[in-house]
């Protein structure tokens, strides 16, 4: 650059500028960082809060290349990825910036403020303000219509699936969805199975039952694609629901 006449400099520094300001595409957006969060501070489906507190450096880039990222034209595959590890990472964010919580649910409950709690705040994703609760369900539950996403989005909880190991990836993300499935319907202790003539599941396909069903598919018939346990069940069998923890999934 040096050896370039002042034009050319300008002309190239310009264009840098310009290149760096652009919001980041499919094949710009890199997942490294987060990749790296989650393999630093992920073990067993437990979270090492106070130690991601302390060394949020790869967290925070993450989330900074996410925030004016527009993933409306990239896609399908890669939108959902991008959406399901932007939300999983602003949870583990949400936790880390309030050290000792418990739960959650204890989010806004001292105030009395059901505005602020937990999934209701407001920061900046993919080029919007938008709430925990309107990545989940706006655009992720009501834009994909894919099911499978209960399996890998994670609310810092005990009985939520776990945060998945690796940033989901495109390429691969239907199998990864299939796995994620099969994964927490084997996990007896949320989804505990056939019991006295009941197959018991966790709440979540309690509250999302909507999305579990299709017109000639009941609920038995899609948890029966994943779970050995439910597959051949009479239509009639009943199903029951398991108490959520609300406990945190991990530790400070």
């Amino acid at each position: 650059i040096a050896t370039m006449r002042p034009a050319s400099r300008v002309g190239l520094l310009l264009s840098v500028l310009i290149a760096l300001s652009r919001p980041a595409s499919a094949g710009t957006l890199s997942y490294a960082d987060f990749d790296s969060v989650l393999t630093r501070f992920v073990h067993d489906g437990a979270v090492d809060y106070g130690a991601l507190a302390r060394d949020r450096a790869a967290l925070d880039r993450f989330l900074r290349a996410t925030q004016e990222a527009d993933p409306q034209a990239w896609p399908r595959n890669e939108q959902l990825a991008f959406w399901i590890n932007v939300y999983n990472a602003r949870v583990l964010d949400g936790v880390t910036r309030r050290p000792g919580l418990r739960s959650v649910l204890d989010v806004g409950k001292a105030l009395g403020v059901p505005t602020l709690g937990f999934f209701r705040e407001r920061l900046r994703s993919g080029g919007r303000d938008l709430t925990l609760n309107d990545i989940e369900h706006d655009i992720i539950r009501d834009g994909f219509r894919e099911p499978r996403v209960h399996f890998v989005l994670n609310c810092a909880s005990a009985s939520c699936p776990p945060i998945p190991v690796r940033a989901l990836q495109a390429a691969t993300l239907d199998s990864t969805l299939d796995s994620a499935a099969r994964s927490f319907l084997a996990d007896r202790a949320k989804n505990p199975g056939l019991r006295r003539g009941s197959l018991e599941l966790s709440s979540i396909f309690k509250w999302y039952r909507s999305d579990f069903e299709a017109a000639d598919v009941p609920l038995l018939g899609f948890v029966g694609r994943y779970s050995a346990a439910a597959r051949g069940l009479p239509r009639k069998t009943t199903i029951r629901f398991v108490p959520y923890d609300w406990s945190l999934n991990g530790h400070w």
